[in-house]
């Protein structure tokens, strides 16, 4: 008698999405099981149910991979410009990862508190990006008022074309991605330039100087 086929959680779940990427939210389990070589009940017994095993499959990841990097900021030593560039390609490929699941998990009528494996979803993430715009200021390599209002203009550019892409299935500019983001490092790095030399500040924040009205 043959023994059964053995089968990660990871292939089960990657199963999963290609699966519901290709026909849909409401797609059979017998469809994700036959192209594993296994059961419905066999994928049950792992998951429990099958809203567990879809939200498994889609949600994002409780953090960030890279949010360690977020957390300790920029390096003082080094340009602003490229940095930012580095970290926008971290967040841009997180988006294009995470983005679809979010948006099928939306579509499948799982509760909106199901969705994420915390009640803060992203909120996280933008702390996190907050947080490394922060450590920017604070060191000298930029000047903001709040960092969390640029952490939001940050996430809602690189969002806004990943999403797109995803809806439409193609890029709204002629810009490839590479070359969005530099673009995006670019404006970024021209908003927080600091006015004069960077200097580390101490307790307070250096502002931009404002000219006289006439």
């Amino acid at each position: 008698m043959a023994r059964p086929r053995q089968i990660s959680n990871e292939q089960i779940l990657g199963a999963t999405r290609a699966c519901v990427f290709e026909l849909g939210p409401q797609v059979p389990l017998d469809e994700v099981a036959g192209r594993l070589g296994v059961t419905s009940p066999a994928l049950l017994k792992r998951f429990g149910n099958r809203q567990n095993l879809i939200l498994e499959a889609l949600r994002p990841p409780l953090t960030v991979p890279f949010q360690a990097d977020l957390r300790r900021g920029p390096d003082p030593a080094k340009p602003l410009k490229g940095q930012l560039e580095a970290m926008f390609t971290q967040c841009h490929d997180f988006l294009v990862e995470v983005l679809p699941g979010v948006a099928v998990l939306r579509e499948s009528g799982i509760p909106q508190h199901k969705l994420f494996k915390n009640s803060e979803g992203p909120l996280n993430f933008l702390r996190d990006l907050a947080q490394w715009v922060k450590v920017a200021v604070d060191s000298g390599l930029a000047e903001a008022e709040d960092p969390s209002t640029v952490a939001t203009a940050i996430l809602g550019a690189i969002q806004t074309r990943v999403f797109t892409a995803h809806i439409t299935k193609h890029a709204y500019t002629s810009r490839s991605n590479r070359e969005y983001l530099k673009d995006l490092a670019q404006l970024f790095n021209k908003a927080l330039s600091v006015s004069g030399p960077p200097a580390r500040r101490t307790g307070t924040r250096n502002r931009r100087s404002t000219p006289p009205s006439p």
